[in-house]
């Protein structure tokens, strides 16, 4: 007869077994949904094979890797050999691969910082958009269009500086009043209380200075900050957002353990050893650089941080350690799903944005998950 270790031994050697699955079929659907928006090119639904896509592909990393720190003449002549030999399509997929992983790695970010702010307010439908920060980049973005005009969309300096300054400036004024609110104790509903007041400031301002545009001014904006993945053009764009997002996540990944311990009381975390403030602290600052960092770069994608971590969390459970990662591929998943959606839906000639798509798809979601909880609940309580 089996005994209690070896049944509770069976019971996590199936888990470690279902999460290999779980990792397996989300590396095949990023696999096969990568392939497709490579191969897929412009309104016109050119295909081109998916063998040459990854030649294309793997001669971009070797020639990444081979002009490391190399001059420019060597640059240029590597990269004519790599275009006479793969045509002139190679620059067209590079191109593509460069908006792929723009799309990637901004919904990955965007989903995790929906779970770590769910997880540290204890909350499933808190997000970081309730703190200023989305309405910090929008305020950035429009400051720019108003001085400088189409030359912002060049200007990725000034922008990052800007985006940054202003987000991260509103959410620490937002933790600061909420700690002169709350007094001593660090409530989270005084949190979202003085950050819904700050949005509602911000975005009174905003109405007042999109009401003194212009009508070009306005269109500039509009466009601007829907579609804000056409205007990063180079692979040193993609890197920021790889290095911003990797120094937030590292102690996240590194702390995934004691994160569980947050949704407990402080008295209850305190006596596990777990500094529940500390983590709640670093989990609500570390959401708002990430939601930042993805919508510098993707635009207004902010549902994307509610949507995911609940279906993540309805599919995988509730333990932070896997929904850092499901969270994040899914994230991903969607956000290149809405992209590739994107390029081929239009309205008179205008281009749906990526945010408007995201809502659509997500609102069902959202509904047909709530729905199924209640009916668990219902039959549970019966």
């Amino acid at each position: 007869m089996p005994t209690g270790l070896e049944k509770i031994r069976a019971i996590r050697a199936e888990e470690r077994k279902k999460q290999r699955k779980r990792r397996i079929f989300i590396v095949v659907v990023i696999v096969a949904l990568a392939t497709l928006y490579l191969c897929i090119q412009g309104r016109g639904v050119r295909m081109y094979q998916p063998l040459y896509v990854w030649r294309c592909v793997g001669a971009f990393i070797r020639y990444k890797f081979a002009t490391i720190g190399a001059a420019s003449s060597v640059r240029n002549q590597l990269q004519s050999e790599i275009v006479a030999t793969l045509g002139n399509s190679y620059g067209v997929i590079i191109e593509r691969l460069q908006n792929l992983l723009l799309m990637l790695i901004s919904g990955a970010v965007l989903a995790l910082s929906g779970t770590v702010y769910q997880t540290s307010m204890r909350n499933p439908m808190a997000v970081p958009t309730m703190l200023g920060v989305s309405s910090g980049v929008q305020m950035a973005q429009m400051i720019l269009v108003i001085l400088y005009a189409e030359d912002a969309y060049t200007m990725a300096t000034q922008r990052y500086i800007l985006s940054y300054g202003i987000s991260i400036g509103v959410l620490l004024v937002i933790l600061l009043a909420g700690k002169i609110v709350g007094g001593k104790r660090f409530n989270i509903a005084d949190l979202l209380i003085v950050g819904t007041v700050v949005n509602r400031l911000f975005r009174i301002i905003m109405n007042y200075l999109q009401s003194s545009m212009d009508t070009d001014t306005l269109t500039l904006y509009q466009e601007f900050a829907q579609n804000s993945q056409d205007y990063f053009d180079s692979f040193s764009d993609l890197t920021i957002l790889v290095i911003v997002a990797a120094v937030t996540m590292i102690p996240l990944i590194l702390m995934r353990f004691s994160f569980n311990v947050v949704s407990f009381d402080d008295e209850d975390a305190h006596s596990v050893g777990v500094q529940a403030r500390f983590l709640r602290f670093y989990g609500i600052l570390a959401g708002g650089v990430l939601t930042a960092t993805a919508m510098i770069h993707a635009g207004n994608i902010g549902m994307l941080a509610t949507v995911v971590p609940l279906m993540c969390r309805y599919i995988y459970g509730a333990d932070f350690r896997d929904l850092l990662w499901t969270s994040a591929a899914w994230g991903g998943i969607i956000l290149l799903c809405s992209n590739f959606i994107r390029g081929y839906t239009y309205i008179n000639e205008y281009q749906i944005p990526v945010g408007n798509i995201i809502s659509l798809l997500a609102v069902p979601l959202l509904i047909w998950i709530i729905r199924r909880q209640k009916t668990i609940f219902s039959s549970m309580e019966q």
